[in-house]
């Protein structure tokens, strides 16, 4: 079951980062790039022999991921990969927008010249990787989601930050799914987007800041409809 995830280095022995937090980590990484399926059922034993470790710290990185909503627990059954469907897609990005508009308003209030700038420097980078051919997926939906992080970051409301973070390896899911399905996405639409939050910000504008992301978020939410549909209603991701 762990071949390909003990293959690529990503199941490898903890550093001096605290143990559990550690292989949080490796897991949200191995779930993220498809080396656990959805609905793959995460064995704690095997989990612990192949890093090395005892069951007591898998079994605490398994709970930090189902906090984060990328692992279910089934009586009686152990923990599995969470599986989206399209009300889980509803969800994450309702709640998304709600956290990120809350953030415009206080970072418009409070974010200085120079955290703006940083802000410019992500969308750079965008344009940067939208000059490769391909594209490397992973890396846009990074810099995509460290975009919105830091405009969480620079609101100093602590609670939409820490509330985002909570959420942000199912956004990464879905951020990630939509560019494969649409790898021409950062090119065509997603840097115009970034740039014009980016130019709200600057202007100190409110309404353009929010109703440039309500755009963003409700383009992202045709998308899946429209996958929904394709799909028969079966699940998302």
């Amino acid at each position: 079951m762990l071949n390909s995830a003990e293959g690529n280095g990503l199941l490898t022995a903890p550093s001096q980062r605290t143990l559990s937090d550690y292989i949080a980590d490796q897991l949200r990484q191995a779930i993220l790039a498809e080396q656990f399926k959805p609905n793959q059922r995460m064995v704690e034993q095997e989990i612990a022999e192949s890093m090395q470790t005892s069951r007591g710290p898998v079994r605490d990185a398994l709970k930090i991921l189902e906090n984060e909503g990328l692992v279910v627990r089934q009586p009686h059954r152990g923990a599995f990969v969470a599986e989206l469907n399209l009300e889980d897609f509803i969800e994450i990005y309702t709640l998304r927008e709600a956290l990120e508009s809350l953030a415009l308003r206080y970072a418009i209030k409070r974010a200085s010249a120079k955290q703006i700038e940083s802000l410019e420097e992500l969308v750079h980078t965008m344009i940067e990787i939208s000059k490769h051919d391909p594209v490397d997926q992973v890396e846009a939906t990074d810099v995509d989601l460290k975009f919105h992080q830091t405009l969480c970051e620079m609101s100093g409301h602590r609670r939409v930050l820490s509330t985002w973070e909570s959420l942000s390896g199912q956004i990464r899911i879905v951020v990630l799914r939509h560019r494969l399905v649409h790898p021409d996405d950062l090119r065509e639409r997603s840097i115009t987007w970034h740039e014009r939050i980016v130019e709200a910000l600057r202007e100190r504008n409110t309404e353009k800041a929010i109703d440039e992301l309500h755009v963003h978020m409700a383009a992202s939410m045709e998308w899946v409809n429209k996958l929904v549909k394709e799909r028969g209603g079966e699940n998302v991701l």
